[in-house]
């Protein structure tokens, strides 16, 4: 470590930079009473922080209202008061906690550590809605961590007034006799779209945390080591029209969340029985492809501190042209849907895993190491089966463990390294050995290296992987669409099945100009067919070799017509490690912010015809056609009422068939209370070769002994996702989601792979369908020698309705009653045809599962 960081330090100079500003706070006998009230003696001595700057609408000139904050603490918390005048009337909305609303805010940013990469935000609006977030990076921040602190405001006259104590347990710094912090304020006035801060940085450079000034002055203090304890309990009815006999369970339930200081730095985080019942439904989706959809983390407990286990990502730009980099941790895979359900044809198996127990240990220790450190225990979940014998039990997800755990340093401000592992190990029966992997393992590194005053990055990773099993789980392993070993036309890759493990590799390597007007972003990245994450990670696909060069043009001046202008063009292209080009593109996207506050956009691009090496499900690669696309947007002024974003793309594709999507997404505030957000959008396509079926023959000597059947598809997806927050208090609301949904598929024009790495096929004219099996009959080649066959009609018409309501009552600090319900149906009929009417209609009258809960949870803290 010693050598890397020494390569990190002499790769660049240091240039010298301007001393940080320096504030002071000073230590009050009295605590102030948190009322919003201004008058303790406790703020009579404490010198004022003024002198804002904004940031927006007039970069670097002197906020148009005044605002002056003090800076006082104790021995239990430090304190911010605030005074911030105002001529007009103040822009106050209610909103539940942590949720981004248009209205006036008091921001406080903190650097306890003043490593100038880390820390904590605290913020309120008028209505004393409260906001925090974890930062790192230097300029990422996790809105998932949430601290238990206080806070009150008042409108006033000439302005609004806002107290914040934070207490020193919500914080991670040092135990030493003197203390400096790094810190930020920022103040937002909404009617001007007005943002500025004490320490102003240009937008046209990079940084945000390593820019904070310094405050001095805290003496005597000691981190807390404190002990949290939120223990919850919970009742559940769980009604399911859709199971035979129409079951409905009465459930209850009882767990405990555990949070305790181990050290001034580090904390560990534990639960038991973990219920997360209130967690909004996933959307529906209908999924075409042969990868695995990816749906965003949701779990308080698993979302808080996640960042901690990625890299640092330090360039302001990030891109992917048609490739996700590998998620080496994805908390989704603890607590899954039991894998063997569908294989076993189990049923009475659970939805999702239970999850026994959990821990985790994040931190930073004095010596500047940030640790994360997470190990999960889920349980041996089990459904009825039927083999033939009589039912019985049997297994359908393994007694299993997950561990994560990442350790990275930072060399100063200007670089730092990482290092990660993963493991899962499952105790397999009989049943699941030849499903699922026994173990799976992953190592990796990172680093960043700044140049400059911060305007040019380094960032690289280097990954290795390894999985274990049975000869049957690794060969569907090497079997899987993630690498497809068993392509006939790769020579580059061999199935073996009598291997019991496999080994990957990957990296890539970043280097950015992320400042300055004109800024530019290089990036390449591998990753080996034999590279495989998803056991607690996801990745859709291995077998990949991705460059690509962007130009970028960042203008964030205010002109006469507008804000801020931005412009990027960027080429791309990916290869397998079989040489084949399988993307080659160029893309572009431009928008600009108008001096009222509306935005435009415009995308498009062109992809050439290329290799296609998945879209026979591990056959022969084909070639796919060019395609082109374009789209638009504008968007309305977020600070009225009324606000809305519109847009609509279209791609076309050689040769015939189009993707068309419009979509809108509009947000009503009639009150300051309650906010109605619809989100509509409807897409058309037809698409000109869609993935069938395979079927085996060995006439068909082209293609390797196969028939790989496409066809043509029309398809319709309407989504009309409707949200509703109503909040009553800042601390009571009431959350509402609604999503319709439908999506058909019409297939058509039939055929089949006529040459690998071609555009062409052969279409059926031999084609009958039998209406009585709903399945067509093929004859692939008339009078010759290969036999018939049929498949099913592959025609699909999918409705779905998804519901959930929230009602959250946070009676105190940290302590909370939930009563929730969620809604799901569902229904899928062998039709391809789009009626509206219909459809609505009939996803109402779809059987519904639904489910009602109550949970209470209450904070114990010291």
């Amino acid at each position: 470590m010693r050598f890397v960081a020494l390569l990190l330090l002499l790769s660049s100079s240091v240039l010298a930079q301007t001393p940080p500003q320096t504030y002071r706070a000073v230590r009050a006998a009295k605590p102030p009473v948190i009322d919003g009230d201004l008058s303790d003696p406790a703020w009579a001595n404490a010198p004022e922080i003024t002198g804002f700057i904004q940031r927006d609408p007039e970069e670097g000139k002197p906020e148009s209202e005044k605002t002056v904050v003090k800076v006082v603490y104790d021995d239990d918390a430090i304190y911010f008061g605030a005074y911030l005048h105002d001529s007009h009337p103040v822009t106050s909305l209610l909103g539940r906690r942590d949720t981004t609303i248009e209205s006036d805010w008091f921001r406080v940013y903190l650097d306890p550590h003043l490593d100038h990469r880390s820390g904590a935000t605290f913020q309120v609006n008028p209505a004393n809605v409260q906001y925090d977030a974890a930062l790192s990076s230097d300029s990422l921040s996790d809105v998932n961590w949430d601290a238990v602190w206080s806070s009150a405001t008042k409108i006033v006259s000439d302005g609004w007034i806002a107290e914040l104590a934070i207490p020193y347990s919500q914080l991670r710094f040092p135990d030493r006799a003197s203390h400096t912090w790094g810190i930020n304020l920022g103040r937002a006035i909404s009617r001007r779209g007005e943002l500025s801060r004490v320490v102003y940085i240009p937008k046209r450079d990079a940084g945000f945390v390593s820019r904070f000034a310094l405050l001095t002055g805290i003496d005597g203090i000691k981190p807390r080591r404190g002990l949290e304890l939120l223990p919850y309990t919970s009742a559940r009815v769980d009604s399911d029209a859709r199971a035979i006999g129409d079951r409905t369970d009465t459930t209850g339930s009882a767990g405990l969340d555990v949070k305790y200081a181990l050290t001034s730095n580090l904390t560990l985080t534990g639960t038991i029985n973990p219920d997360f019942g209130q967690v909004e439904v996933d959307p529906a989706r209908v999924n075409l492809s042969a990868y695995e959809l990816f749906f965003p983390e949701k779990r308080p407990f698993f979302v808080e501190g996640a960042s901690l286990f990625e890299p640092d990502i330090v360039s302001n730009h990030v891109f992917s042209f048609n490739f996700d980099q590998p998620v080496l941790f994805y908390s989704r895979r603890i607590g899954r849907s039991p894998q063997g359900t569908a294989f076993l044809g189990a049923l009475g198996a659970p939805d999702q895993t239970t999850i026994l127990g959990a821990a985790k240990v994040t931190g930073k220790t004095a010596s500047g190491w940030t640790l994360a450190l997470l190990d999960a225990v889920t349980e041996n979940e089990k459904g009825r089966v039927d083999p033939g014998s009589g039912p019985r039990e049997e297994s359908v997800e393994p007694l299993t463990n997950y561990l994560a755990a990442r350790m990275a340093k930072d060399f100063g401000t200007k670089a730092g390294a990482g290092l990660r592992i993963t493991s899962v190990n499952r105790s397999l029966d009989d049943r699941l050995d030849p499903l699922l992997r026994s173990a799976a393992y992953s190592a990796s590194a990172d680093g960043y290296r700044v140049f400059g005053d911060n305007t040019h990055v380094l960032q690289w990773s280097a990954s290795g992987t390894r999985v274990e099993g049975s000869p049957a789980a690794i060969l569907r392993t090497q079997r899987s669409s993630a690498r497809y070993y068993q392509r006939p036309d790769a020579d580059y890759l061999t199935l073996d099945a009598s291997r019991t493990a496999l080994d990957g590799f990957g990296g890539s390597a970043l280097f950015a100009k992320h400042a300055g007007h004109w800024q530019y972003n290089l990036q390449a990245e591998a990753y080996s067919p034999g590279y495989e994450v998803n056991d607690v990670g996801f990745l859709p696909r291995t077998d990949i070799i991705t460059t690509h060069a962007v130009l970028l043009y960042v203008d964030p001046d205010l002109r006469k017509y507008t804000r801020r202008r931005n412009f990027w063009i960027g080429k791309f292209q990916h290869m397998n490690f079989g040489g084949d080009v399988i993307e080659n593109g160029l893309w572009y996207d431009s928008n600009t912010t108008l001096t009222n506050y509306w935005r435009g956009y415009a995308w498009g691009g062109v992809e050439l015809s290329t290799i296609d090496d998945r879209a026979t499900r591990g056959g022969p690669a084909i070639r796919k056609p060019r395609r082109q696309w374009s789209g638009f947007q504008i968007g309305s002024d977020t600070r009225k009422p009324l606000s809305f974003d519109a847009w609509t793309e279209l791609l076309q594709y050689q040769g015939g068939g189009s993707d068309n999507v419009v979509a809108l997404s509009a947000t009503y505030r009639p009150t300051p209370r309650l906010s109605v957000k619809v989100t509509p959008s409807y897409r058309t396509s037809r698409l000109p070769q869609q993935y069938v079926m395979t079927q085996s023959d060995a006439t068909a000597t082209a293609t390797y002994g196969a028939r790989y059947v496409f066809a043509a598809i029309d398809q319709k997806v309407l989504d009309l996702a409707t949200r509703v927050d109503w909040t009553f208090t800042s601390r009571l609301s009431l959350q509402f989601y609604l999503q319709p949904y439908i999506a058909t598929g019409d297939y058509h024009d039939f055929k089949e792979v006529a040459r690998p790495r071609s555009l062409a096929f052969h279409r059926y004219d031999a084609l009958s369908y039998d209406a009585t099996n709903d399945e067509y009959t093929v004859d692939p080649d008339g009078r010759g020698p290969a036999r018939a066959f049929s498949f099913g009609d592959p025609d699909f018409n999918f409705r779905s309705i998804r519901a959930n309501g929230v009602l959250r009552w946070e009676f105190r600090p940290g302590s909370a009653l939930y009563f929730v319900w969620n809604e799901s149906r569902e229904d899928e009929l062998p039709i391809g045809d789009f009626r509206l009417h219909r459809d609505v209609r009939e996803s109402f009258e779809a059987p519904s599962r639904d489910v009602v809960m109550v949970k209470f949870s209450y904070w114990f803290g010291t």
